[in-house]
């Protein structure tokens, strides 16, 4: 029996010169709200990235339950993180809404 190809209509994560220019954006404009120096110093650049790949990480639960609780699939969840479906899966299934305490779903 073969399996099923794999779905294309889910986007994959991919970088190129838009997610390079957010970045970018976001990094100067932490960096300006934080009163640190403009780009060029590395130190004050790797802190910068440091706290929003940390936000990013962070949120991320949040929005895999959201995506789920819109009822897409384990198998598309894990085409948009770019990873296998009992891998996604496995990560977040105790971050669905059905899993989440009352205070955490706010």
């Amino acid at each position: 029996m073969m399996r099923a190809s794999r779905r294309d209509h889910y986007l994959a994560p991919t970088t190129g010169e838009d997610t390079e220019a957010v970045l970018t954006a976001a990094i100067e404009g932490l960096g300006n709200l934080r009163g640190l120096p403009p780009l060029g110093d590395a130190a004050a650049g790797l802190h910068l990235l440091s706290s929003l790949l940390a936000e990013a990480e962070h949120r991320l639960p949040r929005a895999v339950a959201d995506t789920r609780d819109q009822d897409c699939s384990w198998a598309q969840i894990g085409d948009l993180l770019g990873v296998t479906r009992a891998s996604a899966q496995q990560r977040y299934s105790g971050h669905t809404a059905k899993n989440r305490t009352p205070l955490e779903a706010d």
